[in-house]
């Protein structure tokens, strides 16, 4: 599990870096439409729409990076497909450890610091600090989340193991 995990992480940080401007810029999209919602409270016909657009923003980052990475690994869709599936049969408890991880990480990414907000930072400043939490995290945490997660399947397709 822990190998997967690193694998995939690894392939998630050298994507972000070398695909930055894509991931960053795909990014920057959810990043100002939560603060400005978060900050300033729209009206419910902008915070729909501009939520569609942040759903858009975040299915286009996913399939260019799964086309990316499906590209990088000199395999067609299929064959890749049957890796993947026959990767995850091989050991479905480092898979789904994957999972496990992922909720561990909401856990500390999520949850933890939104307690915090609520407990700690006093109420007139608590909408500037979650404006600017959820803001920070599009583009790094929830970005490098959902590059991970595609790690994981790179990982699997072309087989993390050590000989």
């Amino acid at each position: 599990m822990k190998e997967l995990a690193h694998a995939a992480a690894t392939w998630a940080g050298g994507f972000y870096l070398h695909h930055f401007t894509l991931v960053f810029g795909l990014s920057l999209i959810p990043t100002v439409q939560r603060f400005a919602v978060v900050r300033w409270d729209p009206p419910p016909a902008v915070s729909v729409t501009t939520e569609v657009l942040v759903a858009v923003a975040r299915v286009l980052l996913v399939v260019v990076a799964v086309r990316l990475m499906i590209s990088s690994t000199g395999l067609g869709a299929a064959t890749a497909w049957a890796r993947l599936k026959a990767g995850i049969d091989a050991d479905p408890v480092a898979f789904w450890g994957q999972w496990a991880l992922l909720a561990v990480a909401f856990l500390i990414f999520d949850v933890l610091p939104n307690a915090l907000i609520a407990t700690v930072v006093p109420e007139p400043s608590r909408d500037l600090v979650t404006a600017w939490l959820v803001a920070l995290k599009n583009p790094t945490i929830i970005a490098c989340t959902m590059l991970w997660m595609i790690g994981i399947g790179h990982a699997l397709i072309v087989g993390f193991r050590r000989q």
